[in-house]
């Protein structure tokens, strides 16, 4: 008991050491992130280190490695021992005579001591596939757990993915909510001007009630979506905290530059060579490899297995010499009859087999339309983009060309207000569009795997 208590008392140390060091190295990036303008791609730097999702599945990896070692620690030989110290009092007596408190004084009485020591030996020499414990990188139950820790890790890329796709969302959607709030705030003003001349006109007969109407209308949707994108953008504040472990949300300086990334390569190259090195692809391969192993696994446990058995027997009293006893035998288990228990086993892992095998083929398929629907809305929003930076050039001119004539004597200030009004909106319907097009990108490096990346 004093040694498990000890045992514990170390993991518990070196437990508490790792997080102490976890700690520190985590601590200088999270006060830097608490001084500084951070960018997107520092934002990702910091999740991945702080992510609960990417630590967890760095605990998933070394409890597998350790699986591997224990797997290929019962395949060598295992040596366990006992002692058991006796200590007896007692004298004769007949079969039916009754003990009672009186009769411990009597004689014949007996008193002495035993110490009985016990070691025993077992080595497989074969069971399960494994020969002699050597056959190390062919035994199934060890291949079986090394494919499983090989879909651990692929799945962790896939994780590693995820946790970037979410804190690119968050801070695109968050830096472009904060680059819409002036383009808002400036519609709301013109609005609230235009309303004032409005109503001055329509004292003096120029203009309809219907329109200061729709104006007053205008003015009402501005500023909903001004106070939308700003609860946007504060919302958006608090989750980049929280993801990055930072205490407020006040703590947080987002740069209000978005990446400007390159087009993503065509859908050809990205369906081509390059599909066959998915993350989710490695991870069902491993997932077949592992199945494929647990059915060997089954089918090796049809044969018999033998091992090689010793022991080691020692039993002296506190005061002779003592006897001992060694023996040594090899042991043959031979499989006879189960009522074809073992048999529907082996049929069910091979039938599992052969389901991950086919799994294959509709995991390909599934990495295939993600990535051909993210391609397709991003060349479809790429579209709506063009169109809408044409209208944006026009209303531009058109608002340039006002202004250019007020200033001249020329031209109509309510003219010029609505002709700006117009630019305005446009300009705030490309910002929109343009992050969610960044947002499509992040997601089309998801769907890929991680094989593209659209951050330069």
């Amino acid at each position: 008991m004093t040694k498990f208590i000890l045992h514990q008392d170390r993991i518990f140390r070196s437990s508490l050491t790792a997080c102490l060091a976890g700690l520190l190295l985590t601590l200088p990036s999270t006060l830097a992130a608490q001084r500084r303008v951070l960018t997107l791609q520092d934002c990702i730097d910091i999740a991945l280190g702080e992510s609960p999702l990417m630590e967890a599945s760095r605990f998933d990896l070394l409890a597998a490695t350790e699986e591997i070692n224990a797997v290929r620690a019962m395949t060598l030989p295992q040596v366990l021992g006992s002692a058991t110290p006796e200590i007896f009092s007692g004298g004769q007596t007949s079969a039916f005579a009754i003990l009672t408190g009186s009769d411990t004084g009597r004689v014949h009485t007996v008193t002495g001591g035993l110490n009985i020591f016990d070691a025993r030996l077992r080595y497989p020499l074969f069971q399960d596939g494994s020969i002699l414990g050597l056959n190390v990188n062919d035994e199934p139950a060890i291949a079986g757990k090394r494919a499983q820790k090989e879909a651990l890790a692929w799945t962790s890329q896939l994780k590693r993915e995820d946790v970037i796709y979410r804190i690119a969302d968050v801070f695109i959607s968050t830096v472009s909510a904060e680059n819409r709030t002036s383009l808002v705030d400036r519609e709301v003003y013109l609005l609230e001007r235009s309303v004032a001349d409005i109503q001055e006109q329509e004292k003096q007969g120029t203009k309809l009630p219907i329109d200061l109407k729709i104006t007053r209308e205008q003015l009402k949707v501005a500023r909903d979506l001004a106070k939308i994108i700003r609860t946007q953008a504060v919302a958006g504040k608090h989750e980049i905290a929280r993801m990055l472990a930072l205490p407020s949300a006040s703590d947080i300086q987002l740069s209000s530059v978005l990446p400007d990334p390159s087009d993503p390569p065509r859908a050809d190259q990205l369906l081509g060579i390059s599909l066959n090195q998915h993350p989710s692809l490695h991870v069902q391969r491993a997932i077949v490899d592992k199945a494929r192993q647990d059915y060997r696994l089954e089918r090796f446990r049809l044969y018999p297995s033998v091992s090689l058995d010793g022991t080691a027997l020692g039993a002296q009293d506190f005061n002779g010499p003592g006897n001992h006893i060694y023996t040594g035998a090899v042991t043959v288990s031979v499989p006879i009859w189960d009522f074809g228990a073992q048999r529907a086993t082996v049929r069910s892992k091979m039938a599992t087999y052969k389901a991950e095998e086919a799994r294959l083929g509709a995991v390909a398929e599934d990495v295939t339309d993600q990535i051909v629907k993210t391609y397709e809305q991003i060349c479809a929003l790429g579209q709506n983009i063009l169109t809408i930076q044409q209208d944006v050039g026009e209303a531009d001119r058109n608002f340039k060309i006002a202004a250019a004539q007020q200033q001249q004597g020329g031209g109509q200030p309510l003219t010029t207000d609505e002709l700006e009004l117009r630019l305005l909106e446009k300009r705030d319907e490309l910002e929109a569009l343009q992050a969610q097009r960044l947002v499509l990108y992040a997601a089309m490096q998801r769907a890929s795997g991680g094989l593209w990346k659209w951050i330069p």
